[in-house]
């Protein structure tokens, strides 16, 4: 057997080498929302005034270290740091189908049996009875924890992965690390769906901003669902409850498959139309 037949050519080199920095890029992705993660943990011992200066400080410092690339169009693009664009519009279509998602996946798994209320948070509940907790629990949970979590799965880990795997499975990937990151075993299911959903709109809008955004849809129609039906219990309903929340938990999910698909249409560049000098139009364009 030849010598030449056992080493990879220059393009397989090539590819090993960038699944080898994506995957680098990743773990360093991980090794920050890790860091974010203790910082929320810390944040609630302290006063929440103080936690609440604390966190916003850490979120921009983590923002700046994923925006301190050169400030070139084609390094924005790589980040996915400008807005939408033409995309937007299609995120107001998918914002309230995407809020509903979970209260529809929560409702039917409890009323099938295969979930029940994740345990009391006590140090949660200390912190938000403290003054100004309850400001600062809400700022957090509509400020800082979709602008870091989304720079930071679709950022941080997905990005780097799409381009040394693809999207598809770079997708999976960020969305199964964005739902065992939050704990909750229970809860995985959802947050599976959800970290689909964000990365999907991701990539097909070509913008961080539309996982923000809708991270901030999520968050809200959750708080919202807690505070006007927190004695609701669909514990063991069966049929009777399960059926319909499954039925509406599909149908916000076909919705917002085909408003990525019409996101991606809209972010998707136009062709450059050529422009013809005098001598290739010819005698007839005369």
């Amino acid at each position: 057997m030849q010598a030449s037949n056992l080493t990879p050519g220059p393009g397989g080199a090539t590819r090993v080498l960038r699944m080898g920095a994506a995957v680098t890029a990743a773990a360093w992705g991980l090794f920050l929302l890790l860091c974010w993660q203790l910082t929320l943990l810390q944040s609630l011992r302290m006063d929440p005034r103080a936690a609440l200066a604390w966190i916003i400080a850490v979120t921009v410092a983590l923002l700046l270290v994923y925006t301190w690339a050169p400030r070139r169009r084609r390094a924005r693009a790589r980040l996915r740091v400008r807005w939408p664009r033409r995309a937007w519009p299609w995120l107001l279509v998918m914002a309230p189908a995407f809020a509903s998602l979970p209260q529809a996946l929560w409702v039917a798994l409890q009323a099938f049996g295969m979930a029940h209320d994740p345990p009391p948070q006590p140090e949660l509940d200390a912190f938000i009875a403290r003054p100004f907790g309850e400001p600062a629990f809400w700022l957090l949970a509509i400020g800082a924890a979709p602008l870091v979590e989304e720079f930071g799965f679709r950022g941080w880990i997905q990005r780097p992965l799409e381009r040394g795997f693809g999207p598809m499975p770079a997708i999976a990937t960020s969305a199964f690390l964005f739902a065992l990151a939050h704990g909750e075993p229970e809860l995985i299911p959802i947050r599976l769906a959800a970290g689909l959903v964000l990365g999907h709109a991701v990539w097909a809008s070509r913008s961080i901003w539309s996982g923000v955004l809708l991270h901030l849809a999520w968050n809200l129609g959750a708080l919202a669902l807690d505070m006007v039906a927190r004695d609701v219990d669909a514990s063991n309903k069966g049929w009777e409850w399960g059926v319909p929340a499954a039925v509406v938990a599909a149908l916000c999910l076909l919705l917002c498959a085909w408003t990525v698909k019409r996101m991606q249409d809209a972010a998707a560049p136009r062709p450059a139309r050529a422009r013809l000098t005098p001598a290739a139009e010819g005698p007839s364009a005369r």
